[in-house]
């Protein structure tokens, strides 16, 4: 089932997603800022159909989801966004995804989820790339920040200058920025309202308020994958290490050579990384260069 799907959320808001795969474990992705689910196209087709049965869906205003002009764009609100998809599908015991500011969601959506005593929804993350804790705003997202700016430059630069200029600074290896690549980037900023959502979503993101979720993030004791490019400008690699100390259960794998979109720059190492989180969380590849660091000794 590879078609797109549609999800109601609430009156006038229809969230997009795509369904992969046949297995019986469920596998659920959250995209990151000014992306959609096919940031993950690359690595998607690499897992094994049999076994999994993967979920990518586009957060509210991202992608083919609704770009409602009233109501919020926070992470709160993606995350209740999320929630509800998980419930309305009645999923339980799932692998939830998440990649930058998806990743900080993912971890929403656990610790409300513990709250709840709903301990048997979400049973293990993969965050990659996650933006988890205070930091300056990357330069497009500060940008987006001044509304009146923001809509000029849109409305006057090209989609494709834009969508170069961001991916030059979120891959390492050029060779990924892909003319394939931009036109699929494209698609996703030149949706019609997508202004509108980028401004809101950038000036949603509070990063005071992050101090209330940092300090829990030891009580999410499921076990957990950290995937990060050693090279990754956006969110730099020591975000990953905090982290990765910082929860009872994770382990942070490394990948040399590769920026802030691992799934989509080194898709092959990234899966490697997951299958052997998902097939055996105890073992460790040591003195590889590619892969796993321990997250405690």
């Amino acid at each position: 089932m590879g078609d797109r799907l549609t999800f109601v959320y609430g009156p006038g808001v229809d969230i997009s997603y795509r369904v992969v795969g046949h297995g019986p474990t469920p596998v659920v992705f959250v995209h990151g800022f000014a992306a959609a689910r096919t940031t993950w196209n690359d690595i998607v087709p690499l897992f094994p159909a049999e076994r999994f049965t993967l979920y990518l869906i586009d957060l509210k205003g991202f992608g083919f989801s609704s770009k409602p002009r009233t109501g919020s764009y926070a992470i709160e609100e993606q995350a209740a966004v999320t929630t509800a998809f998980l419930k309305a599908k009645g999923l339980s015991r799932v692998i939830l995804t998440g990649h930058s500011l998806g990743g900080a969601i993912a971890l929403l959506v656990t610790l409300q989820a513990r709250d709840r005593g709903d301990t048997g929804l979400v049973a293990r993350l993969i965050l990659v790339a996650c933006s988890a804790y205070p930091q300056k705003l990357p330069r497009l997202m500060g940008w987006l920040r001044i509304p009146f700016l923001a809509r000029i430059g849109m409305a006057l630069i090209p989609v494709r200058t834009i969508v170069r200029y961001t991916l030059a600074r979120v891959f390492h290896d050029t060779r990924a920025i892909t003319p394939e690549r931009i036109r699929r980037y494209e698609h996703c900023f030149g949706r019609r309202g997508m202004a509108g959502v980028l401004i809101r979503s950038a000036r949603a993101i509070d990063p005071d308020s992050y101090g209330a979720i940092t300090a829990r993030y030891r009580e999410i004791d499921i076990p957990t994958l950290i995937v990060w490019g050693k090279e990754d400008r956006i969110v730099r690699i020591g975000q990953g290490k905090r982290l990765a100390e910082e929860m009872p259960d994770a382990r942070l794998a490394v990948i040399d050579g590769c920026g802030h979109n691992p799934h989509e720059e080194r898709p092959r190492e990234t899966l490697a990384a997951i299958m052997e989180f998902l097939g055996n969380g105890e073992e460790r590849e040591e003195g590889s260069g590619r892969f796993w660091r321990e997250a405690r000794r």
